[in-house]
């Protein structure tokens, strides 16, 4: 092994080189499969390899050296007219690629030798030295003339000399480095922000020497009306121009610091946003080498696929990016292997023989959008039937009556496929639902577009970058949280009475749907914080195939917060996501929206949800628990008594009414009789014998007007017996006043 292998700069150099230039060949290469003498690829794929050869014989990798020579002899040719390349010679072109890869990795390719050997004996004239092109590829590591006789720098002030050429351009960075830079530039802009209090200080200062003058100047005047001594007179007038002076001053260094403030917010903007640029590398990163896997995986299915990218240039966070490429890979591999059709069945269908998948990003709206499509056949929807009545995953009504998005949503459920067979190359809905959950797990949003014959159309929603997240600011508890605003379907306030309670749970109506709403407090396990005069705080999210919101103290608006991610120490944090400093320099909890949302669920089953009260009441109300089966009934009686001042819940049968008894105190019982579980009877006999309740009012509301039916509810222990035949508004006030009196307002 010579010096300059040991040399781990080079080496890099030598890496980034052959990652940049193999590209490059390789996409020259599939175009030249299917235009083997266009001219412009010709002389790509001659560039590349021209280019790779003087950078593996200046840094003395000489197997590399060997293969890039003969890949470049044979191109040469084909530029030349004295030979065009046929299937054969791309193929081995390609693997001449491939071992060029690997060499720069470390690797030693098998058979290298039978490849150099193939390689040479493909040239149908004597080897001569390659004809140079004009403009030679710019690269750090190849020479700028002269390449093939180029020798390997003999001394240290050499080598240093040409480090320095090859680093002029490009410098590596451990990622950890930019991550601590985009912090500190991140903290030094908030810190920028918080310093901008100082300047309101000052005014305040100002505002009170104004106001000190102005009572002095006032004093002074009644002390001459007094005719006070002069000496009292010249010390007043003194103290009024010393107030004066330092008026002026602060006026002045109240004016220096808005200059120099700005400044420096403006150079503390300008730092963050450089670090966060770079941060972001071009979308064409994620499909570095992915033009090739697409052709040969085409090639071992004698299929023919072209890769197109659009935007390129579009700017995405590095660290989504390297999340992205595993889902976006397997939608790539099941397209070449299960939407597209082989040749003949794409000509019998009118198609080009050669398929394009096309990958497409762009940003709009603050977010990132992508699609990856492809011209294939598209997804068999009577497949999807098929499947899910095989697997008894819904009935054959119920698939009768789906729609097209609600079939095509089963080929995000695990393990779901229409594949016949897996392959070792993809199955057609096999890892969608790891897809759909990478996806969701960035904070994006995937859809799919399906149009039979004529191919499929994965979008995609994300937000630009996953280091700093647009966030609404919420307190909860007295604390202050975060919630990336991007998972977010809504925001709004609610008063107390447009609450209503479906099957024993807060819900409130939205745009035709009753939403369910729990307190984020109880979520997080903490108390119950003092409520907004403005109103109750709510944001509703989507989950799965429901929305649900949650309650807040107070919504405090949103910001932009740079994502801190917790030190592993803590473990795993549940319901949090990271930590972020808000404008002000208050640190602040990121949620983590999925933790959340499934404690929400687990709650809901278990039926623990807390019940929503007034928290503007200085003075405590009575307490009515109404129990009825009838949504209607259960809520005229809960509004009527709650627009008199009482405070009511409610419960849909007696069993729930008999446990929140036991669980609450209240002041009056309102039941019906008939009921699933439990019913008015059994409950008002259950109240009557605990000791704790039995002189617990109880007025009983049914549709039995009967003597012996009221007779019945009186002899179980009710107070008051009224018929819904003759209910009207008066008359439950008045049942109600009569028992406990009037609402304490």
């Amino acid at each position: 092994m010579t010096d300059q292998y040991q040399n781990a700069s080079l080496l890099e150099l030598f890496l980034l080189e052959a990652q940049a230039q193999t590209q490059i060949l390789d996409q020259a290469l599939i175009g030249l499969s299917q235009h083997p003498t266009d001219k412009s690829m010709l002389e790509s794929s001659m560039r590349a390899a021209h280019s790779l050869k003087g950078a593996a014989r200046l840094v003395g990798v000489e197997p590399a050296v060997g293969v890039a020579h003969e890949m470049e002899e044979l191109l040469v040719e084909a530029m030349r007219g004295q030979s065009q390349l046929n299937t054969e010679q791309i193929q081995l072109l390609m693997q001449g690629s491939s071992a060029l890869m690997a060499i720069a990795e470390g690797k030693t390719p098998p058979d290298l030798a039978l490849l150099v050997h193939a390689l040479s004996q493909q040239a149908l004239t004597p080897a001569q030295p390659a004809a140079l092109p004009t403009e030679d590829v710019p690269s750090p590591l190849a020479a700028t003339e002269g390449a093939e006789h180029y020798a390997p720098p003999q001394s240290a002030e050499e080598l240093h000399n040409h480090e320095e050429i090859r680093k002029s351009g490009t410098i590596r960075v451990s990622s950890e480095r930019l991550d601590l830079l985009l912090d500190l530039a991140s903290r030094s802009l908030e810190e920028s922000k918080h310093a901008q209090r100082f300047g309101l200080e000052l005014l305040r200062i100002k505002k009170t020497q104004l106001q000190a003058k102005s009572i002095l100047e006032a004093l002074r005047d009644q002390l001459v009306e007094q005719q006070m001594p002069d000496y009292f007179l010249t010390s007043l007038t003194q103290m009024g121009q010393l107030l004066s002076d330092a008026n002026t001053q602060t006026v002045q260094s109240l004016q220096h610091y808005d200059s120099v403030s700005w400044s420096n917010l403006l150079l503390n903007q300008n730092l963050y946003d450089a670090a966060l640029a770079c941060r972001m590398r071009p979308f064409s990163d994620l499909f570095t080498g992915k033009a090739r896997m697409v052709f040969d995986l085409a090639t071992r299915l004698n299929k023919k696929v072209q890769l197109q990218v659009e935007g390129e240039h579009t700017s995405v966070d590095r660290d989504m990016l390297e999340r992205l490429e595993a889902p976006l890979l397997h939608l790539i591999r099941n397209a070449v292997d299960h939407g597209i059709e082989e040749v003949q069945e794409r000509l019998s269908a009118g198609k080009t023989e050669i398929a394009t998948i096309r990958l497409k990003a762009w940003h709009a709206s603050g977010y990132l959008h992508m699609e990856i499509s492809d011209d294939g056949r598209g997804v068999n929807l009577e497949k999807i039937k098929s499947r899910v009545l095989s697997r008894n995953l819904a009935t054959a009504d119920a698939v009768a009556q789906m729609d097209e998005q609600e079939l095509l949503a089963f080929l995000f459920l695990p393990d779901f496929s229409l594949a016949q067979q897996v392959s070792d190359i993809s199955g057609r809905g096999v890892g969608l639902d790891a897809v759909q959950h990478e996806i969701k797990a960035l904070g994006g949003h995937i859809e799919l577009i399906n149009t039979p014959g004529q191919g499929c159309n994965f979008q995609f929603r994300l937000p630009v970058t996953v280091s700093v997240i647009r966030c609404v600011i919420v307190e909860v508890s007295s604390e202050v949280y975060a919630i990336p605003l991007h998972r977010i379907e809504s925001m709004l306030r609610l008063q107390q009475d447009e609450l209503i309670t479906v099957e024993g749970r807060p819900h409130f109506w939205w745009n035709g749907d009753a939403i369910g709403l729990l307190r984020l407090s109880q979520l997080l396990g903490l108390p119950e914080g003092q409520g907004d005069p403005q109103g109750l705080g709510v944001l509703v999210f989507q989950e799965r195939d429901r929305k649900i919101a949650f309650a807040v103290e107070k919504l405090l608006g949103e910001q932009s917060l740079v994502v801190m991610h917790m030190d592993q120490r803590f473990g795993r944090l549940s319901a949090v996501m990271a930590g972020a400093v808000l404008a002000d320099g208050t640190p602040a909890l990121i949620l983590d929206i999925d933790d959340v949302l499934t404690k929400a669920s687990t709650l809901l089953k278990q039926g623990q949800v807390n019940s929503f009260t007034s928290q503007q009441q200085d003075t405590p109300t009575q307490k009515i628990l109404v129990v009825d089966d009838s949504l209607t009934v259960r809520e005229l009686e809960r509004k009527l008594l709650s627009n008199k001042g009482y405070q009511v819940q409610v419960a849909v049968d007696g069993l729930e009414g008999w446990t929140m008894l036991r669980a609450e105190k209240f002041d009056l019982l309102v039941t019906d009789i008939d009921m699933p579980k439990m019913d008015g009877i059994e409950l008002v006999r259950l109240v009557r014998a605990d000791p704790r309740l039995n002189r617990l009012p109880v007025i009983v509301v049914s549709y039995k007007d009967r003597e012996e039916d009221k007779n019945k509810g009186l002899e179980a222990g009710a107070d008051y017996y009224l018929a819904k035949s003759s209910f009207h508004d008066e008359s439950l006030i008045e049942a109600v006043q009569l028992l406990i009196g009037a609402p304490q307002l």
